[in-house]
């Protein structure tokens, strides 16, 4: 067996392992995508060698809208002379660069608030053109000036808008979005190369593969392992389904590769041939389609068991919306029932409020009562005379109690107030009337 043939097989022995025990480094990095916060605060700054892109560069990635504002920026590139060398918004409408070069395609594009789309922004020195593409097309381009080069002593902050070469960074810059796959490639990538890249899809590795990997200087796996300022995190952006998706691609790839190799391997055999060659060449054969049957199957095992992942994952899906469902529906009750608790303690605290003004009112009405009651009774001992209680129950020997004689020295003019059958009070002039005197009265002439 060839070493072109055991490397191959090799790789793709290795491409099936990477299916059912996971994904090499890189792949496993490009399932990635950075999280960005919506402050100030949240970006990722990059200080890589810009001299290979000095004449010629194209940025690519999969960019998803998650905030709207006035510029949010996702890359911006400032060199110690010029503040914004390059500058990209989330919108179409800054494509930016040599600080005053820019064409606006947000309108002629369609950027849908949390869904992913593609974008390239392609130049090169030779032809002075920047191209912008959204979705594999080219959506507008213009020319920069003649013999201006990009400028390689600066640095890059993703997240952020570089209004300064220190900083100087502004709220109203902060992207808040997410970035999946940005790479930068020292060449202009032409139109069918965008939408070739395009077209393979966000969880594919074709940036590593074919042409494109010996051009891609600023790589999205270094990218990620560079320093994370703020609210910055990575997350897992591909679906297992896309993943094993792809795997199975690489695996068929590496299998036409085997085979073509096999064939020039047997084309380019001009040894003559023998029984014994045949024999080797017959065993190696049938020992390479049973490693590549054997492959397969690993291949559609791991395939079935994801299959089964997958339902089971949506049966829980289900439930989940089930669960959701039920308590949004307990929520809302919920909230009715809180509305109805807060009506309820509004209507106690003004029952509450109510009931104390009239406890208030009703002492007052009590202490005026109590006092005009005092003034009746002042009133009726200044008035009343013997005929009042004769008129009652009372005997008519308890007017004496009253403040008029209480205490009082027995006098004519007493004697006068008194009705003429009190004649015997005559006989008593010069005694005081108290509670003994009145008894006596009561006890010996009460009628």
């Amino acid at each position: 067996m060839s070493e072109a043939v055991k490397t191959l097989l090799l790789s793709l022995l290795l491409a099936v392992v990477l299916v059912i025990n996971g994904t090499s480094a890189y792949e496993e990095q490009s399932y990635k995508a950075l999280k960005f916060g919506n402050t100030l605060a949240d970006y990722v700054k990059l200080t890589p060698d810009m001299r290979p892109f000095s004449n010629a560069f194209s940025i690519c990635t999969w960019i998803k809208k998650l905030q709207r504002g006035s510029y949010p920026s996702w890359f911006s590139y400032a060199s110690s002379t010029v503040d914004t060398e390059i500058w990209i918004n989330d919108d179409g409408s800054y494509n930016w660069m040599f600080h005053n070069h820019n064409r606006n395609v947000g309108y002629l594009i369609n950027i849908r608030m949390g869904e992913w789309y593609h974008y390239c922004f392609s130049w090169d020195l030779a032809s002075r053109r920047a191209s912008i593409y959204h979705n594999g097309r080219e959506s507008g381009y213009y020319s920069t000036p003649y013999g201006r080069r990009l400028k390689t002593d600066g640095f890059i902050v993703l997240g952020q808008d570089l209004s300064t070469f220190a900083g100087d960074f502004r709220e109203y810059f902060s992207f808040g979005g997410e970035l999946q796959k940005l790479n930068m490639y020292s060449k202009k990538l032409n139109t069918t190369e965008v939408r070739e890249i395009y077209k393979a899809g966000r969880c594919s590795h074709i940036e590593s593969r074919k042409g494109h990997r010996f051009s891609r200087q600023l790589k999205w796996e270094r990218i990620l392992e560079q320093q994370r300022f703020g609210n910055v995190s990575i997350v897992d952006s591909c679906p297992l389904n896309e993943k094993l998706h792809h795997c199975h691609e690489r695996v068929i790839e590496l299998e036409e590769q085997l085979k073509e190799a096999q064939n020039n391997t047997q084309a380019g055999n001009e040894e003559p041939s023998s029984e014994d060659t045949t024999t080797i060449t017959t065993v190696e054969d049938d020992g390479l389609s049973a490693e590549l049957e054997e492959l397969r199957l690993n291949l559609e095992s791991t395939t079935n068991r994801l299959s089964e992942t997958e339902t089971r994952l949506e049966k829980a899906e289900e439930k989940l919306e089930k669960t959701e469902t039920r308590l949004r529906k307990t929520g809302a009750q919920l909230d009715k029932s809180k509305k109805k608790v807060s009506t309820l303690k509004k209507m106690l605290k003004q029952a509450n409020s109510d009931l104390e003004n009239n406890v208030d009112l009703l002492r007052e009405t009590r202490a005026a009562l109590r006092e005009k009651e005092s003034e009746l009774e002042n009133l009726e001992n200044s008035l009343c005379g013997a005929n009042c209680f004769k008129a009652s129950n009372s005997s008519y020997w308890d007017i004496l109690y009253t403040s008029t004689f209480f205490n009082k020295v027995v006098t004519d003019e007493l004697i006068g107030i008194l009705n003429e059958s009190w004649s015997q009070l005559e006989n008593f002039k010069g005694s005081v009337i108290n509670e003994g005197f009145i008894e006596f009265f009561k006890t010996n002439f009460d009628s």
